[in-house]
């Protein structure tokens, strides 16, 4: 995950399946198990209303965070506004700025929403994990909105507010990612604890590779093929990383 994610420093993939939710497969936890994925904090029901004591509406946020992604997946930060959001979603002006005070905790609320859900990845074994990881990881770089890591590079060059929200959140998600071959020594499927960072760049480096390198003729193909590519992909990284692997 290192090199994937700490190359690029501010860049983010957006998972778009099932309408830019995260499938039942990625994430299937009530909201007051679920951690935050920067202070690693559970949500509390108390946390679930806002300043003003005004119980949060699923539809509503829904809506705003669809409306976000689309929005910034289209113009990057310089067309990111309430203005917009409201406009896209439906949802007044008044509505968003009562749930969310500046743009910056809306993108970072949608982030958290509509991000790479890794910190939710324990199917129970390595190669689960890593074929769940490997999974999102192509749907994020194959999916509708996958224009937002090249604005989030550019505009985490020219933004500071942009990199406030992004910054901690990708080095969050590395680690999470990191603590997939941790949790597989405890379970004791290893013999030795392999090199994480590299475990986690082999398996980023090659999917990201592959689908930024197959040329447009053969994207159907590829897609085709991707269940059986994936596969092929953790197996190779198992073998050549994890030799005591069981």
């Amino acid at each position: 995950m290192h090199f994937f994610l700490e190359s690029i420093e501010y860049s983010t993939y957006n998972l778009t399946l099932n309408n830019g939710r995260y499938p039942s497969q990625y994430i299937d936890l009530p909201i007051d198990k679920q951690q935050h994925p920067v202070t690693g904090t559970g949500t509390s029901k108390a946390t679930q209303q806002n300043s003003r004591g005004r119980p949060r509406d699923p539809e509503v946020e829904n809506r705003v965070f669809d409306a976000v992604m689309r929005i910034y997946s289209a113009r990057g930060w310089s067309g990111y506004s309430y203005e917009a959001v409201a406009r896209e979603s439906g949802v007044g002006k008044s509505s968003l700025y009562r749930r969310w005070s500046t743009r910056e905790e809306l993108l970072s609320a949608t982030l958290k929403a509509r991000w790479l859900p890794v910190e939710h990845i324990d199917t129970g074994t390595l190669r689960g994990d890593l074929r769940l990881l490997a999974q999102m990881i192509f749907d994020n770089r194959t999916g509708d909105y996958a224009q937002l890591e090249q604005w989030f590079l550019v505009d985490g060059q020219q933004y500071s507010e942009v990199r406030t929200v992004t910054k901690p959140y990708i080095r969050s998600t590395i680690l999470q990612a990191r603590s997939i071959t941790r949790r597989a020594a405890e379970r004791g499927e290893l013999q030795a604890a392999p090199d994480a960072g590299l475990v986690m760049d082999l398996i980023v480096g090659a999917v990201n590779n592959h689908v930024t390198t197959t040329p447009p003729h053969l994207r159907k193909a590829m897609m085709t093929k991707s269940s059986a590519y994936l596969d092929q992909v953790v197996d190779v990284v198992l073998k050549g990383t994890c030799p005591g692997y069981i």
